[in-house]
């Protein structure tokens, strides 16, 4: 904002200074290439001033950064319409609760008490454990839990092929 203002107050020292020049001019004590220079500067500095307000200066937004729990909620998503062979109303479905709760588990990174924290995992974990047993069928309830006791069973983390252990 400094820079605009100091080109502002160059812009009215130069337009004094070329009245000067014009009345000198007029009294021909002052040579003609000296004023089309100053002509020529003046011209040029406002043509500066003007482009530099006309360009809009926003800063760039950040990249929507997504959490860790999210992306396993996405990933967890996409592996229970592959392999139970979702209908498009249970992908919605199993798609809203698996992003709520991985919002809910970004919410707890706040609690600093560790038992505390701990309780509401378990609890968030339960309650959508029972709203994705609504969401699915007998069936595929069946194949989704086996899933995840085997990958627990394996030390990896549900849905994905990284691990937790060394």
């Amino acid at each position: 904002m400094k820079s605009a203002e100091n080109a502002i107050n160059c812009i009215k020292i130069f337009s004094v200074r070329i009245v000067l020049l014009t009345n000198m001019w007029s009294n021909r004590k002052i040579n003609k290439l000296i004023i089309k220079r100053c002509l020529c500067a003046f011209l040029l500095l406002f043509i500066t001033v003007a482009t530099s307000y006309a360009q809009v200066r926003t800063e760039p937004k950040p990249p929507k950064r997504t959490s860790l729990e999210e992306e396993k909620a996405r990933e967890q998503t996409r592996w229970m319409y592959k392999n139970l062979t979702l209908g498009s109303d249970q992908y919605e479905k199993v798609n809203e609760i698996n992003l709520t709760y991985a919002f809910q588990y970004d919410s707890l990174d706040a609690i600093r008490s560790k038992a505390a924290r701990e309780d509401g995992k378990l609890k968030i974990k339960q309650n959508k454990e029972a709203q994705i047993k609504a969401v699915l069928t007998p069936d595929q309830y069946k194949q989704y839990v086996v899933h995840k006791e085997k990958q627990v069973s394996q030390k990896k983390s549900p849905f994905s092929g990284t691990y937790f252990g060394k």
